[in-house]
């Protein structure tokens, strides 16, 4: 049997359709015999047809392995949709974008895999459309290096449009010369990419885009890795970190995740063909776990719930390849509850690994992350290539998300174009959060400027958040995060920081110092899903299925407090202009009652069912909470803090946390 592209020998892979693939081969099946109902419309559509490429592949696979003429029949059917269309796209970017490249990934595939079951006609028309389209992304490419999606290394649009590139090349074995040109362009691509990719795994765009563009990391790495024999699996810490950046982004109910970031949704979030390769790749347990967790419990939900599509049922194809029925599971409570991703600043916690577990995740870092920020301004320095493009990263530094179980407290703003400063659960200044607002990409907004203002700002060791204390020791978590450069410089900022201290989450608390050369108006933010309900002073209850929860706040100056909701709305693709995202959140703020220099404030998080006793006393806060006494010292200050909290064996332990 000849060696097919994406595949090599089908041989093993058919073999096992009836015994060790029999539920990914199923799932295949199904999701071929959905085709048949699909209206394929004669002129392109005014929407995305990304669905059309990964079709073709499905259709193509499902015809080899089970050799049913009925999906041979619906893949060449597909295949005539999309040589009919004179463009693939829609509005912007026609021909040089997403919906063009899943078209030219899935079609050079499915050309590939059904050459023995076309006519010369049809292959010659088939190859003819993919050397047009190829020709067109090639072409552009080269055209905008520098700038756009050819050199945004860190962006879905990038990775996609040049793995739809890298299939048309391997596709194309009777034309050599054009093939290798397209497979060089993306080799080149991707070298850079994969050496710019924070090595621990995270993503500062957040789990949805994790999701839809993160995949086709997975997709080129395997292809190069078949075609090829080069191993980017072996050599990147991206791809073999990533799949925990992921479970450490998940909700209590590991169905959901933790929205940061442009989020269409809670749901938009799983892709079981990358936990399966990571789980094929590294002989990964707790990978091969969550993939088998995601088909057989959150399938049916992922895809009704998701706004991102073509979504995870058209992804059987990869499931099917990349399923490694030698990897045994491990239980995910053999993991451990809190991971700390540095490049991104980003904290998560669990209480335990049931499905109503309590979660809380924070983060606070470079726009970008770290190895983004750094070695993106050191390319436009350098090479002058515009690699940062932060429009799905929010303004988010010091925020948090908090949720149990299947339910969330705090409130993300969702997919925003239009970000503004109380949109996330930040500290605001007279206002203010960033240099710019009400825009898309706040952050290089931001950026560009402070540097019209002084070409040689030091844009990359200035502009940023960072994390400057971190305990993560026994059953205590204490983080500590200042992002006082992200604020507009004419407010001489010295320090706006933000602790975190939580035992177990059996409670929790922020600490948030704001210090000033001037005075200002200090506000924090607190937007929930649900509205908050004064109880007495500066307390209010927030009404939980899971479990009510108590908010209290106190603060060294006299502080007051307002509520009003916020919609955002924001259209999701340029490809589809009447769909829209909205997001309703519930705010309540606290803000100095007149302004000031230096102010603190003191969050507290409670849990009803858990009797916890906290008073704020001069510079003191105590806290009893299950039989366990706390208390933090706030020094002269204020942001030089010292916790006293139990230890082993009835000692006490101290905590010293320096001001920044």
């Amino acid at each position: 049997m000849s060696s097919l592209v994406f595949i090599g020998d089908l041989k093993p892979y058919k073999e096992q359709i009836n015994g060790a693939r029999k539920k990914q081969y199923q799932r295949l099946l199904e999701q071929s015999d959905r085709y048949a109902s699909f209206q394929l419309p004669a002129q392109h559509p005014k929407e995305s047809t990304t669905y059309m490429g990964i079709a073709i592949m499905n259709l193509a696979l499902a015809y080899r392995l089970s050799e049913e003429e009925k999906y041979l029949s619906e893949a060449k059917r597909f295949m005539e949709a999309v040589l009919s269309y004179e463009k693939w796209g829609n509005a912007h970017l026609v021909n040089v974008d997403l919906s063009a490249s899943w078209i030219l990934f899935g079609l050079s595939l499915g050309y590939d895999w059904l050459k023995p079951y076309l006519n010369e006609e049809e292959k010659e028309r088939i190859s003819a459309k993919i050397k047009h389209h190829g020709d067109i992304m090639y072409q552009y490419k080269l055209d905008t290096y520098g700038h756009g999606w050819s050199t945004n290394y860190y962006q879905n649009h990038n990775w996609i449009n040049m793995t739809g590139l890298a299939a048309a090349g391997y596709a194309l074995s009777e034309d050599e010369e054009r093939a290798d040109r397209y497979r060089s362009e993306a080799k080149k691509n991707f070298s850079r990419v994969f050496s710019l990719l924070a090595d621990d795994g995270s993503n500062y765009e957040g789990v949805p885009y994790w999701r839809y563009g993160g995949m086709w990391l997975f997709v080129y790495a395997h292809l190069l890795k078949v075609q090829e024999g080069i191993d980017y699996f072996q050599t990147s810490g991206y791809l073999k970190n990533t799949f925990y950046y992921r479970l450490y982004q998940s909700c209590g109910d590991l169905e959901q995740q933790m929205n940061f970031g442009d989020s269409h949704d809670r749901h938009s979030g799983h892709v079981p063909c990358v936990y399966y390769k990571t789980a094929a790749e590294y002989q990964d347990g707790f990978a091969q776990t969550f993939g088998n967790l995601v088909l057989d419990e959150f399938l049916e939900a992922e895809a009704r719930e998701s706004k991102i599509k073509p979504g995870i049922l058209p992804e059987a194809a990869f499931e099917f390849l990349w399923y490694d029925p030698e990897v045994l599971e491990k239980q995910l409570s053999h993991l451990p509850k809190v991971r700390f991703f540095e490049d991104l600043g980003l904290l998560y916690m669990r209480e335990d690994w049931s499905r109503s577990s309590k979660v809380l995740t924070i983060k606070c870092g470079c726009p970008g992350g770290r190895k983004q920020w750094v070695n993106g301004w050191d390319l436009y320095r350098k090479e002058g290539v515009e690699c940062l493009s932060l429009s799905h990263h929010h303004p988010d530094n010091l925020s948090y998300i908090f949720a149990r179980g299947s339910e969330y407290l705090t409130c993300e703003d969702g997919y925003n174009r239009n970000i503004m400063p109380d949109n996330h659960n930040v500290i605001l200044v007279d206002g203010q959060y960033t240099d710019a607002a009400d825009e898309n990409d706040i952050y290089v907004s931001s950026a560009q400027k402070r540097l019209e203002k002084d070409p040689l700002y030091p844009i990359e060791e200035t502009y940023k958040g960072e994390v400057v204390h971190l305990e993560l020791g026994g059953s205590m978590v204490i983080y500590k995060g200042d992002t006082s450069g992200i604020y507009p410089e004419e407010l001489a900022m010295k320090e706006v920081s933000r602790l975190l201290f939580t035992d177990q989450l059996s409670f929790f608390l922020f600490v948030d110092v704001c210090v000033s050369e001037k005075e200002h108006i200090y506000r924090i933010i607190s937007n929930t899903d649900m509205p908050a309900r004064k109880q007495s002073g500066h307390q209010y209850k927030y009404p939980m299925e899971t479990g009510d929860m108590t908010y209290t706040v106190f603060s060294d100056h006299e502080i007051c407090s307002d509520q009003y909701t916020q919609e955002v709305v924001s259209v999701m693709t340029t490809q589809e202009p009447d769909k829209v995202c909205k997001v309703s959140i519930n705010t309540l703020a606290f803000q100095s009652a007149s302004p000031v220099k230096k102010q603190m404030f003191v969050e507290c998080f409670t849990f009803d069912e858990v009797h916890t006793e906290i008073s704020y006393e001069g510079n003191e806060l105590f806290i009893r909470c299950r039989e366990k006494e706390y208390r933090l010292t706030f020094g002269d200050e204020m942001s030089e803090i010292t916790i006293e909290a139990p230890g082993e064996n009835g000692e006490r332990k101290i905590y010293r946390i320096p001001s920044c």
